[in-house]
């Protein structure tokens, strides 16, 4: 009874961290195209000192999910523990050159270049979330 709890758990924490990284780049690619809808419809909302591009869907998953520096950390242990696909490390390695984006890139920006930026970011995220479906499902 005892060995088959361990190697249940075992089993459930390997899918964890295969599915990880590509519901994480889903949850950026989601984050982008609420950009771009936000900017194409003119839709802001003012916050204390600012104005801000009204993203209630990121908002919400900001609530109960942070994405930063730790929880990549966490992805890339587990991705190198169990020896995941290439395209498993390939989404660890967008979300890291995406938190560093974020970190460079946080002043205003021209909307022409938010355009491009996020439609750069949905390609990426969009085709990594694609592969991690396929290896999830076959």
């Amino acid at each position: 009874m005892k060995n088959s709890f361990i190697n249940n758990t075992r089993r459930t924490l390997i899918q964890i961290g295969k599915v990880l990284p590509f519901v994480v780049c889903g949850i950026v690619l989601i984050s982008y195209a609420e950009d771009i809808y936000a900017l194409f419809c003119n839709n802001y909302i003012e916050y204390y000192d600012g104005v801000y591009l009204n993203k209630p869907i990121s908002w919400f998953v900001g609530n109960y999910f942070t994405y930063d520096i730790i929880m990549l950390f966490v992805l890339v242990v587990l991705s190198i523990a169990i020896s995941t696909c290439v395209y498993n490390k390939l989404a660890c390695a967008y979300l890291g050159f995406n938190l560093l984006e974020k970190s460079y890139l946080d002043f205003e920006l021209e909307p022409t270049t938010i355009y491009i930026i996020c439609i750069i970011n949905i390609a990426i995220s969009g085709y990594l979330t694609l592969q991690g479906i396929k290896r999830l499902f076959s």
